[in-house]
């Protein structure tokens, strides 16, 4: 015989006073006078339609001589029993969201204009997780993240997840960027000519114009909220790519960090399918960043400018960076923010000096 299925009961608090009713012989018109509640109040009560309020649970508790806890223990079991049939879409979708806003800054991607799908839905943010990240089960904690990051410490599990997060999406921009086949001689050459691209008159959209002609990959990406990242290096499908933040919106920023993810290419193309991600304001702490760093100071003849500086310590004046500059054969601002970041200068000195670098570089070079 086949099991005879019985529909789904859910007794309410209501339920369980009729009951005790019962057994007392009250009505509804007793109780009502008892818990001092019109009779219209004490009909939806025991009709589960009215919820029970603490101030009635210790009502009901002297009237059958209970605890408060028991009513309003079995009214909220009540309503959660109610809950689990109903309206299970709202409920995946406060999950799906809730678990989304875990690997990334939603609202900052949205204004970032970086979604191509609704993530007001379930189903966008399942297409969305599968473009960052390949999978629409995407769970962080169960997957290594393939980068290495010299990042601050502050916000930490944030700035691995954001971090992870941008390079997810640079590496989307990348895949649609057209190159040649990477020339590792061209950029050899661009590397040992970075002093003079600084004195061209349009150096920076030239470099980024000569890198892609040797197969090297140049774009901006701004940073997202607590990555502190200022650029990458990368390699994908065979071609290494850079990408810059300007965080802060300098051309001694540029330089370096150009200097420095050209130097991660050089000395470290087979280890850059897993990424290094940069932040300049952080002291190198791994081997490769620290080889990094050295080489970019020596395409940017960090060395000698430091020590020119040293020399003028104390009567800096503006002539003597023009005369360092003229001598190494390297722009202005360049030198200016080497002798500051050696802390030779104060960053409060020749100011008027830094120029932003953003509306230097052609908009076509600006990921988002």
């Amino acid at each position: 015989m086949s099991e005879i299925l019985k529909p789904f009961y859910n007794p309410g608090p209501g339920d369980i006073i009729k009951d005790a009713m019962e057994e007392l012989g009250w009505q509804q018109n007793d109780l009502a006078e008892i818990l001092g509640l019109s009779l219209k109040s004490v009909n939806l009560i025991l009709n589960n339609k009215q919820a029970i309020t603490p101030e009635t649970a210790e009502l009901l508790g002297k009237a059958f001589s209970t605890s408060a806890e028991l009513w309003l223990n079995l009214d909220a079991k009540h309503q959660l029993r109610k809950l689990e049939s109903s309206d299970t879409g709202k409920k995946e979708l406060a999950e799906a969201k809730a678990k989304f806003r875990r690997l990334m800054p939603v609202g900052e991607l949205k204004k970032k204009g970086w979604f191509l799908h609704d993530v007001s839905t379930v189903e966008g943010i399942k297409a969305e997780t599968k473009r960052f990240f390949g999978t629409e089960a995407y769970v962080p904690e169960e997957r290594k993240m393939e980068f290495c990051a010299r990042q601050a410490q502050f916000d930490y599990n944030y700035t691995l997840a954001y971090c992870n997060v941008w390079y997810q999406y640079a590496k989307l921009f990348a895949e649609h960027m057209p190159l040649p086949p990477f020339n590792r001689d061209g950029l050899n050459d661009i590397a040992k000519s970075l002093c003079d691209y600084t004195l061209e008159r349009d150096g920076i959209n030239k470099v980024i114009s000569d890198l892609k002609n040797c197969g090297v990959g140049f774009f901006v990406l701004s940073h997202l909220q607590k990555t502190y990242l200022d650029g990458a290096a990368f390699v994908l499908n065979g071609n290494p790519f850079i990408a810059y933040t300007a965080r802060y919106d300098r051309v001694d920023n540029f330089w370096f960090v150009l200097a420095h993810e050209i130097a991660h290419i050089i000395l470290h193309f087979d280890y850059l399918e897993k990424g290094c991600l940069d932040n300049m304001d952080e002291d190198a702490k791994t081997n490769r960043e620290k080889q990094a760093d050295k080489k970019a100071a020596e395409l940017l003849h960090s060395e000698a400018i430091v020590k020119c500086g040293n020399n003028y310590r104390k009567y800096f004046t503006f002539d003597r960076l023009q005369q360092i500059s003229r001598q190494l054969h390297i722009a202005i601002p360049v030198v200016l923010g080497i002798l500051q970041h050696n802390k030779v200068i104060e960053w409060k000195k020749f100011s008027n000096v830094r120029e932003p670098v953003t509306d230097k570089i052609h908009k076509a070079c600006f990921a988002g």
